[in-house]
């Protein structure tokens, strides 16, 4: 082995490179930032063949003089940042003069600004002179990886890096509704947006109007910007989350969870909101130099930035409309699939063409008809046709109840008259210890029984004595798992879903009836706690329309 020794400059520069250019999706990432850091208010970006052939980012922001044009490519150089105490101030995107350098790196590199044109290719200047009196910047990157082959052997296909390019539009766009985008994929515009400043407007050029018509604007908190969908609205992945810092994309997974969190009770599992958040913070309150490309930031007080996201969020969410879930029909289809959508619903994953009625009013309660397939009941509304998922419609039921119970701090309980024992795990005698106040408030009483066992004294009242059991153990193994402030609420849940009529069981007509009446009074009442729908609604003129009835 070799002793040690520099390495060449150019195996540095590739090294250093890697880190900051994975994919063509970074490059237009980084050409983003700087437009956006130069103030510019027009950004277009046309890729060829996946990014690999080309990608040409044109801004009209504020440039670069023709004599510091070369000095752009140089590795480190920055008008951003000149002493140490800047890295403390950070408010522009980039700021560490390596973007540049580092795709001129990997590529054959053209850019035009202030009346001068450089050409580079392995970050080699080849010429260097005059060029055209553009406004902005014109930079064009041409056989991305062509001198570091064995980096084109890790990117995926090329449908896969055009989506990730999307994305990368699709994230700065919705960020920047006062910007107009415009990306064109060989020759095909892909995303266009009007530059208005209208953040709804930007949202139906990226998820499509239906989707876009559901979003809830964030309004009254200077800390926070952004749209959130309603709870109707709703995709299998979190492709569609947009987080940000002062207009910065980021990966957060405390930011991911304040803001799944509010959706708790509202989403089914699995289901994840559309929504884009834009933290406004001191720069001296974040770093944003934990991670090569910048997508990580450390928070100096994350505690306050997580409650700030969910107050912003559950105010949000707090001007939602209800709603039933509705039989998909035909005409609803079409209209939701000729609606401007940017991709299908279906292909999306994008719940939104079932999910559009309001509740019927309080005063026009639900008439039950019967049972059907074991847990299902039917009854008549001045809306059409309903069919009751019995199990989770008391189950909202009883959780609401439980939470009222929680908030007021007296609970209802049951007590046993043989206190049942049951071995735990060290983790779940200490929740049980934690969160005694709260599970008491919710009628569930325990005591310690030995070192590794709880006894049960008490259960809510609504429990049957046979499911206690279960329902403790599984009530403190949500506490466990999740020690946020909303902990306590997941063990309410899990208590309710133990309570709760069981799918299957045989109610008589007037435990239908009761409990219709009590899901049309329940707040939320269109889901149970754990997301899933407790109705769904076939309306009159779906039924006129399908027997061919005009009256």
């Amino acid at each position: 082995m070799s002793g040690i020794h520099r390495l060449p400059q150019e195996v540095a520069d590739a090294i250093a490179a890697g880190e900051v250019i994975e994919r063509p999706a970074s490059v237009v990432k980084e050409l983003i930032e700087n437009a956006l850091d130069a103030e510019a208010r027009r950004i277009t970006v046309d890729v060829r063949g996946a990014g690999r052939t080309s990608i040409r980012v044109n801004d009209d922001g504020s440039g670069i003089e023709a004599a510091e044009l070369h000095l752009a490519f140089v590795r480190h150089a920055t008008s951003k940042v000149a002493a140490l105490p800047d890295l403390n101030a950070i408010t522009t995107l980039g700021f560490r003069g390596e973007a540049l350098a580092s795709i001129a790196a990997v590529a054959d590199v053209e850019c035009s600004s202030g009346g001068a044109r450089i050409h580079l290719r392995a970050g080699e200047v080849l010429e260097h002179g005059a060029g055209p009196l553009l406004p902005g910047v014109n930079v064009e990157v041409r056989d991305l990886f062509a001198n570091v082959p064995a980096r084109l052997k890790f990117l995926k296909s090329d449908a896969t890096e055009v989506a990730a390019i999307r994305d990368t539009v699709a994230s700065y766009a919705l960020l920047n509704p006062h910007v107009r985008f415009q990306l064109t994929i060989d020759g095909r515009v892909a995303l266009s947006t009007s530059g208005d400043g209208d953040r709804r407007r930007s949202s139906a050029a990226v998820h499509g109007a239906a989707v876009a018509a559901e979003m809830l604007e964030i309004v009254g908190l200077p800390l926070i910007k952004g749209i959130v969908s309603q709870p109707r609205v709703s995709r299998g992945s979190r492709d569609w989350i947009v987080l940000a810092v002062n207009a910065r994309p980021i990966a957060s997974r405390t930011l991911l969870y304040a803001l799944e969190e509010c959706y708790q009770g509202r989403l089914e599992r699995g289901r994840h909101p559309v929504a884009v958040l834009d933290i406004g913070i001191d720069p001296e309150l974040v770093d944003v130099n934990v991670h090569p490309a910048k997508r990580e930031v450390r928070f100096r007080d994350e505690n306050a930035v997580f409650a700030a996201v969910q107050r912003a969020v559950r105010a949000a969410l707090g001007g939602s409309e209800p709603f039933f879930y509705r039989a998909p029909s035909t005409a609803v289809a079409t209209s939701t699939f000729n609606a401007g959508a940017a991709e299908s619903p279906a292909r999306a994953g994008v719940a939104v063409q079932d999910l559009v009625t309001r509740e019927a009013p309080a005063e026009a309660p639900l008439r039950p008809l019967g049972q059907i397939g074991q847990g299902y009941i039917v009854a008549e509304g001045p809306q059409g046709l309903v069919l009751v998922d019995q199990h989770a419609a008391h189950e909202r039921i009883l959780y609401n109840r439980l939470l009222a119970r929680l908030r007021d701090g007296k609970g209802m309980t049951q007590p046993l008259l043989m206190p049942a024992a049951i071995d735990v795990e060290p983790a779940l005698m200490a929740a049980a210890s934690d969160h005694a106040s709260g599970l008491a408030a919710l009628g569930l009483e325990l005591e310690e029984f030995g070192p590794r066992s709880l006894r049960i004294t008490s259960i809510p009242a609504e429990m049957p004595v046979s499911r206690a059991t279960k329902a403790v153990q599984e009530t403190l193994a949500a506490l466990a798992e999740n020690r946020s402030d909303g902990a306590i609420e997941k063990a309410a849940a899990e208590l309710a879903c133990h309570s709760a009529v069981r799918f299957g069981d045989v109610l008589d007509v007037a435990e239908q009836r009761r409990l219709l009446t009590d899901l049309e009074q329940a707040e939320e009442s269109i889901t149970c706690p754990h997301g899933r729908p407790t109705r769904l609604l076939v309306e009159w003129q779906e039924l006129k329309r399908h027997f061919r009835r005009n009256y």
